[in-house]
C-alpha cells in the first residue's frame, strides 16, 4: 500500500535540506509492546487498572487493542513495506505465566510463530521481557518490592529464552524503568498507583534492578549451556532536563541533579554495582549493589523530548514545563530534536565503548502532519553523533501501529500505520513512505 503514497512523499522529501547517511549494516527498525496492541492480556495488573474509572483518559481499556495477536501475519506485511531489518516487541509474562509456575503453551507457541514469520521475512527480532505490564499474581505479591522477585523475573526471563526464543540474539530485560518508577510510585498514574516522593521509589528501583542482574546472570549462564551468543541490554528512557533560558544558578542546580537521578542512576548502577543520586531537600541514596555490575551489553535509548526545570520554594519544590515555540506533539511534549544528538553524545561519554541503540524515537500526530519532519530533523541528528563516533547500532521508531497509550487511552496517535478501532483496519500514513525510503536507501 505504500507505493500508492508515492506523490505526497514528494511533498514531504521538501521540508528537509539536509541529508543523513548510514554506515553499511545499520539497522532500521520499529518498535511496539504487547499490551498496546495485542489486546486480552486480561490476566496482568494493566488489565485491572483499566476497569478503575479515572485511570484512563476518555474511560478507554485496552480491549482487543489493535488486535495484533490475532494479525501476526498481516502485520509481518507491514514490516517488510517499511524495510526494516530490526523489529522491537515485548512478550507478554502475564500471558506466557498467568498464575505462578504455570506455563500457557498455547502462548508459548504464538510467540514462536511470531518469531518464526520475522525469521522467514528476514527481520532479526530484538525481544522485551517487560514493557510496564506484571502478571495479576506477581503484582498481588508485592511487585518488585518482594522479596523473590529477582528469582521469579529470572525464572520467566530464562523459560522465555529458552521456550520462545532460543535463537534470539537480542533481549532488552526491562522498558523504562524510570518511567515505570516514577509513574507507579510518585505520581500515581500506573499500576500499583501510590503517590510518593522520591523516597518511596526507592524500594521498587532496588527490586528492579536486582530482578534485572537476576535475569541478566540466569539468561547468560543458559545461553552458555546452549553455546547462544545474547547480548542482554535495558531501554532507558533518557530525556534533556534544562534550566529556563537565561542565568538561574538555582535551576540550573536542579536540572542537574534530575538529569543525574532520572536519566543516569539507573544505568550507572548496572555498571559499577553502586545506585547514587541526590535530589536536594528529597532523598540522598549511596547504595552499593554488587550484582548488578556489569549487567547491561549494550544500552537502548528511548529519546522523546526536553523538560524545563525551575526551583520553586513552595511546594514540591520544583515544576517541569515545555518550550512550545519549536512546536509539540499532540501530548503537548516539546519536538527538541537536538536534544536526540545531546542525549546520544551524553550516553557516549558515560558508557564509552558501549554499544547504543535507538530503541524508541517517535510522535504522537494523528493528521500526520508533522511526523515526516521530526523523522528526518531527528535522523540529522543522530547521523551528526555518529559522525562524530557515537557508536549508535541502529533506530527504532515508535511506533509500528497506533495503539493504547497507557493513561492516555487510543486517543494519542503514534502509528507509522493508523489503525481505525471500529474496523481495525491498517492504513499507511503518508510518513511510513518517508520511513519506508529512508530505510530502503539507509538514509536520506
Amino acid at each position: 500500500m505504500i507505493k500508492y503514497l508515492a506523490l505526497l512523499f514528494c511533498g514531504l522529501t521538501a521540508q528537509a535540506n539536509t541529508n543523513a547517511d548510514f554506515p553499511a549494516g545499520f539497522k532500521w527498525c520499529v518498535a511496539t509492546s504487547a499490551h498496546q496492541i495485542e489486546g486480552g492480556n486480561t490476566n496482568s495488573d494493566w488489565w485491572d487498572w483499566e476497569q478503575a474509572p479515572g485511570h484512563i483518559r476518555n474511560g478507554d481499556r485496552s480491549g482487543q487493542a489493535p488486535d495484533h495477536w490475532n494479525r501476526l501475519a498481516q502485520d509481518t506485511r507491514l514490516l517488510q513495506e517499511l524495510h526494516v531489518s530490526e523489529y522491537r516487541f515485548s512478550v507478554e509474562w502475564a500471558k506466557i505465566e498467568p498464575t505462578p509456575g504455570h506455563w500457557d503453551w498455547n502462548a508459548v507457541s504464538h510467540y514462536k510463530d511470531e518469531l518464526a514469520l520475522l525469521r522467514a521475512a528476514g527481520i532479526e527480532p530484538m525481544v522485551t521481557l517487560h514493557h510496564f505490564t506484571l502478571p495479576r499474581w506477581f503484582a498481588a505479591k508485592g511487585g518488585w518490592e518482594a522479596a523473590d522477585a529477582p528469582e521469579q523475573f529470572a525464572r520467566y526471563a530464562v523459560f522465555v529464552m529458552t521456550n520462545i526464543g532460543p535463537e534470539v540474539h537480542d533481549w532488552i530485560t526491562i522498558n523504562e524503568p524510570m518511567v515505570h518508577l516514577v509513574a507507579g510510585y510518585m505520581s500515581g498514574s500506573f499500576p500499583p498507583g501510590r503517590k510518593g516522593d522520591f523516597k518511596t521509589v526507592l524500594p521498587p528501583m532496588i527490586g528492579l534492578l536486582r530482578s534485572h542482574a537476576a535475569a541478566y546472570h540466569a539468561m547468560k549462564a543458559a545461553a552458555a549451556n546452549g553455546h547462544v551468543p545474547i547480548r542482554i541490554g535495558v531501554a532507558h528512557h533518557l530525556r534533556i532536563f534544562d534550566p529556563p533560558h537565561g542565568f538561574h544558578p538555582f535551576d540550573a542546580f536542579l536540572a542537574g541533579k534530575f538529569d543525574h537521578a532520572f536519566n543516569w542512576a539507573f544505568a550507572n548502577a548496572l555498571e559499577t554495582g553502586r545506585l547514587r543520586f541526590w535530589i536536594p531537600l528529597a532523598v540522598r541514596v549511596n547504595r552499593k549493589l554488587p550484582e548488578v555490575k556489569g549487567t547491561q551489553d549494550f544500552i537502548g535509548v528511548n529519546y522523546y523530548g526536553r523538560d524545563i526545570v525551575r526551583m520553586k520554594f513552595s511546594g514540591i519544590g520544583f515544576s517541569l514545563s515545555v518550550e512550545k515555540a519549536a512546536g509539540v506533539t499532540d501530548l503537548g511534549w516539546e519536538i527538541y530534536p537536538h536534544g536526540f544528538y545531546r542525549i546520544l553524545k551524553a550516553t557516549a561519554r558515560h558508557f564509552p565503548g558501549k554499544k547504543i541503540f535507538v530503541t524508541e524515537n517517535g510522535i504522537a500526530d494523528a493528521k500526520d502532519v508533522k511526523r515526516a519532519k521530526f523523522l528526518a530533523d531527528h535522523l540529522v541528528e543522530l547521523a551528526r553523533a555518529m559522525h562524530e563516533g557515537v557508536p549508535v547500532e541502529g533506530y527504532c521508531h515508535w511506533s509500528l501501529l497506533d495503539n493504547f497509550e497507557w493513561g492516555e487511552g487510543f486517543a494519542p496517535r503514534f502509528g507509522l500505520y493508523s489503525v481505525d478501532y471500529s474496523t481495525l483496519e491498517r492504513k499507511a500514513r503518508a510518513s511510513a513512505l518517508r520511513f519506508s525510503e529512508i530505510a530502503a536507501n539507509n538514509g536520506f
